[in-house]
């Protein structure tokens, strides 16, 4: 049985985060979700991300110290959170520092209007849920 990597570490080796990791890498979030934490990543799959049209994400990854890195870390929550903890918490604070809803519909978590998709992802410093949307700040 292997270990489990960081946050970041798992991101860059699961083929199903291809675009997170790059978008996490571009931000310069990637030394953060490598650190000690704990952090929950509600991580947009790479369907959730070309989901979002072409220009957007290219715009997005064009400014990636602006847009992107506020997105980004609208999908961070500080603590160790097992997707059965999370749907408890209603409005938790995100590393962006304003909240986000997380509601419960016919048996899947929502994060912020989009459902996690991969639950309880266990890393290192935290856990990752793979989601199926991009999660945009109001």
């Amino acid at each position: 049985m292997t270990l489990p990597e960081t946050i970041a570490g798992t991101l860059a080796a699961d083929s199903r985060f291809s675009l997170m990791a790059e978008a996490i890498r571009a931000a310069g979030l990637d030394t953060v979700l490598d650190g000690k934490g704990p952090y929950t990543v509600c991580a947009p799959t790479d369907d959730a991300f070309r989901q979002l049209p072409k220009k957007t994400l290219a715009a997005l990854m064009a400014d990636p110290k602006g847009q992107l890195f506020r997105i980004l870390q609208y999908h961070i929550m500080f603590g160790n959170l097992s997707c059965s903890t999370i749907k408890k918490l209603n409005y938790p604070k995100t590393r962006l520092g304003i909240t986000v809803e997380i509601t419960e519909k016919g048996g899947l978590v929502i994060y912020g209007g989009a459902p996690v998709t991969i639950p309880d992802i266990a890393c290192t410093n935290g856990f990752i849920h793979g989601i199926g949307g991009v999660v945009i700040p109001r």
